[in-house]
């Protein structure tokens, strides 16, 4: 396998959902591999810590929702005013709730779809133009693995991250052969502040951590200069068993 900061080194990212979890671990490890990187999400002070320590060039804090078209737009137009370009483009922004089919409420399912769906969206849109005009980019789409297995109690969320997970594929078809790599990511029970007041499925020490799912991404964007892996379904050794 290539060395990652080899690839990685130099280049410049926008993370999604930067503010926690897998998002935050995301950043942390592509600012190790020598990206600058632009952290974003909906509260500016919550997304300090994914900076913390890092010299002030080579990271943007950038306040915004990404289910908003509108300040998407603005978002990626801000970090290509500062640095030219978005090479990488991770979309962990995310919402995870679960209801029985019968009680899922209207609202419920608009939260998940504006979120899930259209925060990876409205900004792989935004940046696609100016990956495909340099001829090289990589996006990332945090998907889950209730977009390879259905789960009780999971209708919204399941739909969301099919949805997200054929938008990928159809994606990656479009544009490998111009020189953009789409990597869809699956992970199953990640151990992050998603599961706070919720009942797991299994014990969290024995989920993954947001810095395992970070760094399979990782592995994944940068398994050598001329091949990449389209598709990762991570999950815990030891299985699901929900």
């Amino acid at each position: 396998m290539t060395n990652a900061r080899s690839i990685l080194d130099g280049q410049t990212a926008i993370v999604t959902g930067a503010s926690s979890g897998i998002g935050m671990a995301i950043a942390r490890m592509l600012f190790d591999e020598g990206c600058s990187v632009a952290v974003v999400g909906r509260s500016a002070d919550r997304l300090k810590p994914a900076v913390e320590g890092i010299a002030s060039d080579r990271y943007l804090v950038i306040e915004c929702d990404v289910r908003d078209d509108v300040a998407v737009r603005a978002m990626v137009a801000s970090v290509d005013r500062a640095w030219e370009r978005v090479d990488i483009l991770i979309n962990s922004a995310g919402l995870f709730q679960t209801a029985p089919l019968a009680e899922t409420t209207n609202e419920l399912w608009d939260d998940m779809w504006q979120t899930n769906v259209n925060g990876t969206f409205y900004p792989t849109r935004a940046v696609v133009p100016g990956m495909l005009e340099r001829g090289k980019g990589t996006i990332v789409v945090m998907s889950s693995v209730a977009a390879h297995r259905a789960y009780s109690g999971n209708a919204a969320y399941s739909a969301s991250k099919y949805a997200v997970t054929g938008f990928a594929r159809a994606l990656s078809s479009e544009v490998r052969r111009k020189g953009v790599r789409v990597v869809n990511v699956m992970p199953g029970p990640v151990d992050t502040p998603i599961w706070s007041e919720k009942d797991t499925p299994m014990a969290r020490d024995e989920m993954l951590t947001a810095q395992e799912v970070a760094q399979a991404t990782i592995n994944a964007m940068t398994v050598s200069e001329t091949q990449v892996i389209e598709d990762v379904l991570l999950l815990p050794q030891r299985g699901l068993y929900f």
